[in-house]
């Protein structure tokens, strides 16, 4: 709103006295408001760079963590929602579930609404574009995540460690939703290419120092500007505006060290993902710098090996986190503790005190690498992983073990009868659950030995590199990379990355459709064939690609499945979620093969690796492909098989199969388990989203493969007429 004569007026005002500061804020101002965004175009000709507006060159800018009061947790989440409300929903427990505050009008005082006490806040982090409502299956699959910052109010590592997560994930995940238009199929919805000619569409004499010609797209014979036609259809003038933030947003993220891979895997948490963060439970505790609230444990509150159904569901935290999880089904959940340095995790029950879960060689992989991946840093050794009865002491009425166990071991479960003069009544049924809510692991961090140190919480530098720079980890930082591998495992996954050596831009996309059947003309069809399209010229002997695979730890088996995309059942999902024998018995595999994901104690990880995932490759005949054919590439795999295993011995208690869903999701293909509008459904075979190798003339392109659905370029071929009618 303000242009360069506004600024200047704004200088000549300035006095003498406040000239030496306020002149060089001004002419900062001014140079802001007067720069305009650098927007790449391209042909698409040669896209080996899969990002061409980046430069990884750019200078990094380290931050170190603080930790945050109650009130900047309150800005922030405040803040996150109004930026990204697509991508995470703010509520509290008071507002959701009925709840009263804990605490008096002396305490959170920082709240403008005069409140008898603090509320509980927490985030709400999904993909509301893609996973659009309550009805949808991908909303009700979405595999789910729970991090509690802090039960106990004086340990303080917690709720900034989730809060710099939530930040991380969301400021990512926006970025490389942009732009959220496919050139081919803006093209087709902003105006009728068939109408236009070069007389119509007039000429730019230069762009940026480029030539004109370098910015026509032809189609029936006919030259098109792309630059003027762009700015003349709300579909274009949307699709310049959100690339020019997507090359500041990018330089930016590089300016702080994050990665276009780690952008990429980032992005991809968020909108394959529900992660509901707790900052602070117990939010009286934290404003007060006290471990209980009002005077109550809560981490002694949770009806699980409680003797007496009055010492339990007492705490607003407790019920709280109660709540959250009667509406979930969560496979994986951290808890931030201080006044030690562990990872632990079942048991920590006195009852099954010298036994192992049943559940006990995934929980020691997860909890080994939880440890691994957080690393260590001066006067401070990587954590030690264990369980909480080993490592920590056993408590009865702790929250691990009852999100853990309290759905199959019913025993173990009391009925609540917390007094109503602490926070009025608390219904006993809240407290009765069914046999799918609570199958959680739990891992209870012990984040530091001080409870709130005041030094070594890190800096953002190297944040996300595999092995962190032992400068500059921290309490912090260690624990945000942590959180989000916890994320990270929930679900395996696979991506494929390459064909013949050209990478593929995109894999995971938030904000876009990508659900959809095979056939028809909606954009969840089209997505589905479309999104991820290159081509190869006639002739073409053979096709290399590779993919890669994340989720978990190993890899028991992966392949890529390939066919017309006409010899597959046009009900074929492309959204990643094929469940097992989707494909049909026809398509055509390459030999498989197996290893580790950079997750694995054997995995072999450079200090400065960057967050990718374990890679394949397989080279497979196209030879028999015509002009015009198109071919869907699957890649599969599956992993974590040996979780099903157990101790040897009689260690075990009590003496049943694995229980958690986490387990049985990757590993049971009878696992099925629903809950509040969710589901989870056990498979082995995890799949990619498909790549299309569209095979065209040779005379396309020189005879080199093309990526056809880079959001950054124009593509010279026009991928179905028809879809721009």
């Amino acid at each position: 709103p303000y242009s360069q004569y506004h600024c200047t007026m704004a200088l000549l005002t300035t006095t003498i006295m406040t000239m030496m500061v306020t002149t060089h804020f001004l002419l900062s101002f001014c140079i802001l408001l007067t720069l305009k965004p650098t927007v790449v175009f391209s042909q698409g000709r040669d896209n080996n760079n899969n990002n061409n507006d980046l430069r990884e060159t750019i200078e990094t800018i380290i931050r170190p963590f603080t930790i945050l009061s109650s009130k900047e947790i309150t800005d922030e989440l405040k803040h996150l929602e109004a930026k990204y409300p697509t991508l995470v929903t703010l509520s509290t427990s008071q507002e959701v579930f009925g709840l009263p505050t804990a605490g008096t009008s002396r305490d959170c005082t920082f709240e403008n609404d005069n409140a008898d006490g603090c509320y509980n806040y927490y985030l709400t982090i999904e993909d509301k574009t893609v996973h659009k409502s309550s009805d949808s299956d991908s909303y009700a699959s979405l595999p789910e995540v729970f991090l509690s910052g802090a039960l106990h109010g004086n340990e303080r590592v917690g709720p900034t460690t989730v809060v710099e997560v939530a930040k991380l994930l969301l400021e990512s995940a926006w970025c490389e939703s942009l732009p959220r238009s496919i050139p081919y199929k803006m093209f087709s919805n902003g105006f009728n290419i068939e109408e236009e000619d070069e007389e119509s569409v007039g000429m730019d004499t230069d762009i940026d120092g480029q030539n004109e010609n370098d910015y026509y797209y032809e189609y029936n014979d006919v030259k098109i500007n792309t630059i003027t036609n762009l700015n003349n259809t709300k579909g274009g003038t949307e699709w310049i505006y959100q690339t020019s933030n997507a090359n500041q947003c990018r330089n930016n993220l590089l300016t702080k060290g994050i990665s276009t891979h780690q952008r990429q895997w980032l992005a991809r948490l968020v909108s394959t993902r529900r992660i509901i963060i707790v900052p602070t439970a117990n939010a009286l505790g934290y404003d007060r710098n006290e471990r209980t609230e009002g005077g109550i444990d809560p981490n002694r509150d949770f009806p699980f090996d409680v003797l007496n159904a009055r010492e339990c569901m007492q705490t607003i935290a407790g019920r709280t986190i109660n709540e959250l999880y009667r509406e979930h089904l969560f496979q994986l959940s951290l808890t931030f503790h201080g006044g030690m340095e562990v990872v632990s995790y079942e048991w920590g029950a006195p009852t099954y005190m010298n036994g192992d879960s049943p559940d006990d060689v995934a929980q020691v992989e997860i909890g080994d690498g939880y440890a691994r991946f957080a690393g260590g840093f001066e006067g401070t050794k990587q954590y030690v992983s264990g369980t909480m009865n080993d490592l920590v002491y056993p408590v009865r009425g702790g929250m691990e073990d009852w999100a853990y166990a309290g759905s199959w071991d019913a025993e173990r479960v009391i009925q609540c009868q917390p007094d109503p003069r602490l926070h009025g009544p608390y219904p006993p049924e809240k407290t009765i659950y069914n046999n799918s809510t609570l199958r959680a692991f739990n891992m209870l961090i012990e984040t530091s030995n001080s409870k709130f140190p005041r030094s070594h919480l890190g800096t953002t530098e190297g944040l996300l590199n595999y092995v962190p720079k032992f400068q500059s980890n921290g309490h912090i930082a260690r624990n945000v990379r942590l959180a989000l591998m916890a994320i990270d495992i929930v679900e395996p996954y696979v991506s494929i990355r390459t064909l013949n050596g050209v990478e593929v831009s995109d894999d995971i996309v938030p904000m876009m459709e990508r659900d959809g059947s095979t056939t028809g003309s909606s954009p969840a069809s089209l997505s589905c064939r479309k999104n991820k399209i290159m081509s190869v010229p006639v002739g073409s002997k053979e096709a290399t690609v590779t993919w890669t695979v994340g989720g978990g730890f190993t890899i028991d088996f992966t392949t890529l499945f390939y066919d017309k995309w006409d010899n597959l059942p046009s009900t074929t999902d492309c959204s990643g979620r094929i469940m097992d024998g989707d494909l049909g018995l026809e398509p055509l595999t390459v030999p498989p093969l197996s290893g580790v994901t950079h997750w694995s104690k054997d995995a072999h990880n450079d200090n400065d690796a960057d967050m990718t995932t374990s890679t394949f490759e397989a080279t497979f005949d196209i030879s028999n492909f015509e002009v015009g054919d198109e071919i869907a590439v699957f890649a599969m795999a599956v992993l974590d098989q040996g979780w099903t295993d157990q101790p040897a011995g009689n260690d075990v208690k009590p003496r049943v199969p694995p229980m958690s869903h986490i387990v049985n999701a990757r590993t049971n293909v009878n696992w099925r388990h629903s809950s509040a509008g969710k589901v989870i459904e056990g498979r082995k075979e995890w799949f990619s989203i498909p790549l299309t190798i569209l095979v065209v003339d040779d005379d396309n392109d020189g005879g080199k493969t093309v990526e056809l659905s880079n959001r950054f370029t124009i593509p010279d071929i026009i991928i179905d007429e028809a879809d721009l009618e």
